[in-house]
């Protein structure tokens, strides 16, 4: 009985609402529910059976043989036992007999003379019933194929690998051959994340010699409009970390961000030897490049969708909303009005990097405020070479101790990193960010691949040997094959209003028939531009031995249109040439402008 309501609990969900019948082949159970005397536990169980719309039926043991095979283990381990395919098995007895190893533990088993293997049908079976897979032809690339790469298997881990290959299958080494199998699997490698620290340590920024020689800048947008402006230029010295906050309107052009720098920095501190920015398209257009080339000043940009480049300008913004959320109105149409408080209010307070504000780096005194301006400062008046000698001194402090701060930087964030180099020819994969690429902003993005490659190292940068320059494909492709082409069946336009025209290639791959074909955009075939550029060449040397006149064009069009020259799908399409543009397919030319 027990058995009966554990069922019916297990299949609740399939049985309520309908009538069904259960068979037992003990007599007394069948009387169950007709059972006047029950126990405590009897009760429970009557009280959980109302639930159902059945009947007990007594079923004699011998005609009940399904169930009583199904409860015998020897039986059931008989039938539940999977053995290889036909196929399979006779290509392992195959390759018993090319490796020598396995033809030895085979002899031993046979004679007797080992009790850790036995023999089977030609076979060598191991403790556990587990299949020997000799060292033989693909055997054992087949079988980690099968319990890794497969739809049932899922790509595992190396631990879940094993386990899986430990179950039906032995060889020797088993482990080493599964943990080098899963380690250089590609899907793996490309659609799995990092699961270790990341690679590469800390490279800070050079320290600038002094103020005002290094300064970043960045933009903070997409603000309400205060007074007619809705951005901030916030521009910071990278020594003394003085930050210049400078309202700009909603949309400012390049011209005009030039303009607003020159006269809220330039014009108080001089041209800076260099400006270190992200990749906004006001600073990476050819009028800010040419405008700062003239006056002298290197230009870096920071890495794509890597803020950490310029971590202080994105503190220091984080900072500024803060100051901002502090005392803007309800309706946050005012916060224009704050800029100037909110810069002074900052570069008052003390860096922990320097150990001074920027005002006392920059002018080797705090100024006023309206707190010091009830007790003023008074103090000796020192001679014109002991303020200069003062003023180098505190510029070499504060050196020291930015040096001292980016020492203490590198040492924590190098704690989370490990050591990575990488040699000329080394094969590596490249991280690329969904959001990186407009044709991928539209899928989900924990399905993308999240490596693309391998890709091989041509170049090392000189100054940093652990930055390198990759033999790779054109930024953004997401598609690679891994057949080769075997022809080229067709070519067509694609036009669509509001989207850049674009050719397509009916592509016939190796090893596949032609109703495989397939029509592949110019873009993702880059593995094969060259191959695809030496069979159109090919073909228009062969249409040129067979050019006919355009009547005869019009007549026999190789679309079977009647003449219309404006198929959509059409053989290949070659560039025009002085004497026209040339529909070139395998069997005839057609020349025509």
């Amino acid at each position: 009985m027990t058995t009966i309501v554990h069922c019916l609990r297990t299949w609740r969900h399939y049985l309520l609402g309908n009538k069904f019948t259960v068979m037992t082949d003990n007599v007394a159970t069948s009387y169950f529910q007709t059972q006047k005397k029950l126990t405590p536990k009897q009760a429970r169980w009557q009280d959980f059976l109302a639930e159902f719309d059945f009947k007990l039926e007594y079923k004699p043991g011998r005609a009940n043989v399904v169930a009583d095979a199904l409860s015998r283990k020897a039986e059931l381990n008989i039938i539940t036992t999977s053995m290889p395919t036909s196929d399979f098995l006779e290509r392992i007895k195959e390759g018993m007999q090319h490796d020598e190893l396995a033809k030895n533990l085979l002899k031993l088993a046979k004679e007797g003379k080992t009790r850790r293997f036995w023999e089977n049908d030609g076979t060598l079976l191991t403790i556990g019933n587990r299949l020997f897979v000799p060292r033989w032809g693909a055997l054992r690339k087949d079988v980690l194929r099968e319990c890794h790469d497969s739809l049932c298997a899922g790509h595992l881990g190396m631990n879940r690998t094993l386990a899986l290959v430990h179950d039906k299958y032995y060889w020797l080494r088993m482990q080493d051959d599964i943990e080098s199998y899963v380690k250089t699997c590609l899907v793996c490698q490309q659609d799995k994340g990092e699961q270790q620290l990341p690679a590469g340590l800390l490279e800070p920024l050079p320290i600038a010699e002094k103020p005002w020689d290094s300064v970043t800048m960045d933009f903070i947008v997409a603000l309400p409009k205060s007074h007619g402006f809705g951005t901030i230029m916030v521009v910071v010295d990278r020594f003394s970390k003085y930050a210049t906050f400078i309202p700009c309107p909603l949309d400012v052009k390049v011209d005009e961000a030039a303009r607003l720098f020159f006269k809220n920095v330039v014009k108080l501190w001089g041209i800076p030897k260099s400006i270190i920015s992200d990749r906004d398209p006001r600073f990476t257009g050819k009028f800010w490049r040419e405008l700062f080339k003239l006056m002298g000043t290197e230009l870096n940009f920071s890495t794509s969708f890597h803020p950490q480049s310029d971590g202080q300008t994105e503190r220091i913004n984080a900072l500024l909303e803060q100051y901002l959320r502090h005392y803007v109105s309800a309706h946050q149409k005012d916060w224009a009005t704050l800029l100037d408080v909110a810069q002074f209010s900052y570069n008052l307070q003390r860096s922990e990097s320097t150990g001074k504000s920027p005002f006392e780096i920059i002018m080797n005194q705090q100024p006023n405020t309206p707190g010091a301006l009830i007790a003023p400062y008074e103090g000796p008046n020192p001679s014109a070479f002991s303020f200069a000698k003062q003023w180098h001194e505190e510029q070499d402090i504060s050196r020291a101790c930015l040096e001292k701060a980016a020492r203490r930087m590198k040492k924590w964030a190098d704690k989370k990193r490990r050591p990575k180099g990488y040699e000329i020819g080394e094969k590596v994969l490249v991280k690329l960010l969904p959001n990186q690429f407009k044709s991928l902003r539209k899928v989900h993005k924990g399905l993308v691949r999240r490596y693309e490659g391998p890709f091989s190292i041509i170049e090392k940068d000189q100054e940093d040997p652990n930055k390198s320059k990759t033999s790779r494909a054109p930024t953004g492709v997401i598609t690679e094959f891994d057949r080769k082409i075997k022809e080229i069946l067709a070519e067509r336009k694609i036009r669509r209003r509001g989207v850049p025209s674009h050719s397509e290639y009916l592509i016939l791959w190796e090893g596949l028939p032609e109703s495989e074909a397939s029509w592949e955009r110019e873009d993702v075939l880059w593995q094969f531009q060259t191959e695809i550029e030496k069979r159109l060449w090919k073909f228009l040397e062969l249409s040129m031995t067979d050019v006919k006149p355009r009547n005869e064009r019009n007549a026999h069009a190789p679309d079977g249109r009647d003449g219309d020259p404006r198929a959509r799908s059409r053989p290949f399409q070659t560039r025009p040439d002085a004497s026209g543009s040339f529909y070139v397919g395998h069997e005839q030319c057609y020349v025509g402008g």
